[in-house]
C-alpha cells in the first residue's frame, strides 16, 4: 500500500487535537477574563465603601486649616483614630491621607496622615506612621502622582488604579477631600495588596490547564474512534479499490481487462454512495473506451480520406509555375491556402486559344467538404464554359450566366460561389472581366502603384437563375499587372480581432510591386502572418498576380 506524507489518521487527528485545545485555552481565557473582572468589581467596592464610611468622619475645613498650618486640631486626632480602626478592621495595607503638590521627580507628595493597627503603634511606641507636612521626597514617581492629581479633580467620584510597589501589586482606591466651597484639599486613599487575586488566579490557571489535559485526551480517543470506524476506515478501502483501478488501467488497450473490486461499504452515507458511484463510473468507462477506440478507428479512417481529398483537390489547382514556359507575353502566379483540411477557394487560369487565356478567382460559401465538392462542379463548369467559345468572341459576362444557371439545378444545399473571371487577350493587352459578388481586383500600371479598381459585378453564382452579368473592360500596358485574391486575405483577423484590411494589403503589394509575381504573392503572405501570429485562420487564403510583358 502506498505511503503518503500527510496520511489521514494523523491529519484528522492533528487537527481536532488542534481544535480541542484552542477551544478550550478561549474558553480558560473567557473564564480568566470574567473573574479577574469579577474579582477587580468586589475590590473597587470593597475599597468604595471603606473611604465612603471614612469620609463621613473627616472635616474638609478642618483637614485644610491643620494643613496649611502644621499642627494637628481635636478633629483630626479623631481622623486618625477611625483611619486606625479602618485599617485594623477592613485589612487594608495602608489607609492614609496624602496632598499631591507636583510632578517633579520628588517632593511632590505632601503626608497627612495615615491609618495603623494597634500593634504597628505598639512597635513605633505609640507614635504615627507619617509626620503631618512632610514631604515624601522621591517615594512617588511622576506617573503615580499623576493618578493623585487627576483624582483631585474627581470631585466626590472614587478613582481606582492599580500599581506594582515593593509591596507586591497594590490596588488602590482614591477619594478626594473637599472644603465647604467644594475643592479639593487632599486624598485619602487607600491601598489593598492583590496577593488573593494572584494565588487565585494561578490556582485557577492551573486547574484549567489539567481540565484541558483531560478532556482532550478523553475527547479525542473517542473521536478518533469514531472517525475511523464511521471514515477513515471506509475512505482507506475506497482508497484501495481506487488505486487497483488504475494499476490495472495503465497502459491498457483491452477495457474488459479493466477491474474495479467493490469495498463493499456499508455505511449508509455520502461514502456508501461514493463507492457506487465509483463502480458506476468503472463501467461506464469500460463502455466509453469501447466506443472510443470505435470512434478513433472511425476518425482515423475519415482522416485518411481528408488526406486523400486534400491531395486531390490541391492537383486540381495548376501548381507547375511558370505555368505557360513558352509564352513570354505574361507571367503568373498563384497560392492557395485552406483553413481546413479542405477548402472551398480556388483559381484557375488556362489558354482559351491561342491568343485569349482566362484567369478565374472564386470563393465558394462554407467550408470543409461540402465546399470542397461544389469547388470542384463550379470549377469544372467554369473551364468547360469558357473554353466552348474558343476561336469566337469570348464574353465572361455570359459564360458566368450560363455557368449560374447550371449551378442553380439540383442545389438543395443552398450553396453558392463568388467569381471573378478575367480574359485576356494576349497580343494587344485587352482584358475583359466579369464579377459575381468577388473582391475587386488590385490593378498595377507601370511605373505607378497597386491600387483597388471598384468594378461593377453582380450577385454570386447559384443563387438566382436567369442572371444577367455586366462585363468591365481595361487595357493591360507593358509592365502592367493584376492581382486578385479571396476575402480570406482581407479578413484575416489577429488575436485582438482586428481585420487585416485593404489598405494592408494594398501596402503589402506595393513593397516589390515591380517584382516578379510569385514575390508579390510573398509578400503579401508575410505580411498577413506578422499580423496575425498565432491566431488561428478562419478562412481559406488564395492569391493569383498575373503580369503582362
Amino acid at each position: 500500500m502506498k505511503t503518503y506524507r500527510n496520511p489521514l489518521r494523523r491529519s484528522i487527528l492533528f487537527g481536532c487535537g488542534l481544535f480541542v485545545i484552542l477551544l478550550c485555552m478561549t474558553l480558560s481565557l473567557l473564564g480568566y477574563i470574567i473573574y479577574y473582572q469579577g474579582m477587580i468589581e468586589k475590590y473597587q467596592t470593597y475599597i468604595g465603601d471603606a473611604l465612603r464610611l471614612t469620609m463621613t468622619e473627616i472635616d474638609g475645613e478642618d483637614m485644610k486649616a491643620c494643613i496649611e498650618c502644621g499642627e494637628k486640631s481635636p478633629q483630626f486626632e479623631r481622623t486618625q483614630n477611625f483611619l486606625d480602626r479602618i485599617k485594623e478592621n477592613y485589612g487594608f495595607t495602608f489607609v492614609y491621607i496624602i496632598k499631591p503638590l507636583n510632578l517633579n521627580e520628588s517632593d511632590n507628595m505632601m503626608d497627612v496622615m495615615a491609618g495603623m493597627t494597634a500593634e504597628e503603634r505598639e512597635t513605633l511606641n505609640g507614635a504615627d506612621s507619617v509626620t503631618l507636612g512632610r514631604l515624601t521626597g522621591k517615594s512617588y514617581s511622576p506617573k503615580v502622582v499623576q493618578f493623585y492629581m487627576d483624582a483631585m479633580n474627581g470631585g466626590q467620584k472614587i478613582s481606582y488604579y492599580g500599581n506594582y510597589t515593593e509591596f507586591g501589586f497594590m490596588y488602590t482606591g482614591l477619594l478626594p477631600i473637599l472644603d465647604a466651597s467644594g475643592n479639593a484639599v487632599a486624598i485619602l486613599a487607600a491601598d489593598l495588596n492583590m496577593r488573593e487575586i494572584r494565588d487565585t488566579l494561578v490556582q485557577y490557571l492551573l486547574i484549567a490547564l489539567a481540565e484541558i489535559a483531560v478532556l482532550s485526551t478523553l475527547f479525542l480517543y473517542a473521536l478518533y474512534r469514531w472517525l475511523n470506524r464511521r471514515v477513515i476506515a471506509p475512505m482507506t478501502k475506497l482508497e484501495r479499490s481506487a488505486q487497483s483501478f488504475v494499476s490495472s488501467s495503465q497502459g491498457q488497450d483491452n477495457p474488459d481487462a479493466l477491474t474495479f473490486k467493490d469495498p463493499e461499504i456499508r455505511t449508509g452515507d455520502e461514502l456508501e454512495s461514493l463507492s457506487g458511484a465509483l463502480s458506476s463510473m468503472s463501467r461506464d468507462m469500460n463502455r466509453f473506451m469501447k466506443n472510443l477506440l470505435k470512434v478513433t478507428a472511425e476518425k482515423e479512417r475519415i482522416g485518411a480520406e481528408l488526406n486523400v481529398a486534400t491531395k486531390i483537390q490541391a492537383d486540381m489547382l495548376p501548381r507547375i509555375f511558370p505555368a505557360f514556359p513558352e509564352r513570354k507575353e505574361f507571367d503568373l502566379y498563384a497560392t492557395m491556402n485552406p483553413a481546413k483540411e479542405v477548402g472551398g477557394d480556388f483559381y484557375d487560369f488556362f489558354m482559351i486559344d491561342d491568343d485569349h487565356l482566362a484567369v478565374v478567382m472564386a470563393d465558394v460559401s462554407g467550408k470543409g467538404v461540402p465546399a470542397a465538392l461544389f469547388m470542384v462542379i463550379a470549377k469544372t463548369l467554369l473551364k468547360n464554359r469558357a473554353q466552348q467559345d474558343a476561336g469566337t468572341d469570348i464574353h465572361p459576362g455570359q459564360i458566368l450566366a450560363d455557368v449560374n444557371n447550371q449551378l442553380c439545378e439540383s442545389n438543395d444545399e443552398g450553396l453558392f460561389v463568388t467569381v471573378w473571371l478575367g480574359v485576356l487577350t494576349i497580343s494587344t493587352g485587352h482584358l475583359i472581366s466579369a464579377s459575381a459578388g468577388h473582391e475587386y481586383p488590385a490593378f498595377y500600371r507601370a511605373g505607378e502603384k497597386f491600387e483597388l479598381q471598384k468594378e461593377r459585378h453582380g450577385p454570386p453564382l447559384a443563387t438566382l437563375a436567369g442572371l444577367r452579368y455586366r462585363e468591365n473592360e481595361t487595357d493591360l500596358s507593358h509592365g502592367d499587372a493584376l492581382f486578385i485574391y479571396t476575402d480570406g486575405v482581407t479578413e484575416a483577423t489577429s488575436a485582438q480581432e482586428e481585420l487585416f484590411g485593404e489598405e494592408r494589403m494594398i501596402d503589402a503589394l506595393n513593397i516589390h510591386a515591380e517584382s516578379a509575381p510569385e514575390t508579390i504573392i510573398g509578400d503579401v503572405r508575410k505580411k498577413i502572418d506578422a499580423f496575425v501570429k498565432e491566431a488561428p485562420q478562419f478562412d481559406d487564403i488564395t492569391m493569383l498576380c498575373l503580369r503582362y510583358r
